[in-house]
């Protein structure tokens, strides 16, 4: 096995993440992760990024953090930040 030190933080966040959706009845084990989900596509995030998906369609939902942004739009001033989008048409249409 290879010792990971910088992600263990990442792991453990993650954990947690999941122990709060189980927790509000969400079934995780049924759930899809990609790593690399966000990363080509949505270059201003920086931490955890998410997006929900319905079959065949686009993402009815999604975001991330973006820290680093704000520290170079600020003059070296981070502010932590988090943003995302919910497509209520998209929301009505899986809903239907």
């Amino acid at each position: 096995a290879r010792d990971l030190p910088s992600i263990v933080e990442a792991v453990d966040r993650f954990a947690q993440r999941l122990g709060a959706l189980q927790a509000r009845g969400i079934a995780v084990d049924d759930l899809q992760f990609d790593a690399g989900y966000g990363r080509e596509y949505l270059e201003y995030y920086d931490g955890f990024v998410f997006g929900f998906h319905a079959a065949g369609l686009p993402p009815v939902s999604s975001g991330g953090r973006y820290d680093a942004l704000t520290q170079v739009l600020g003059k070296g001033q981070a502010i932590p930040a988090v943003g995302g989008i919910i497509r209520p048409a998209l929301v009505l249409e899986v809903r239907a």
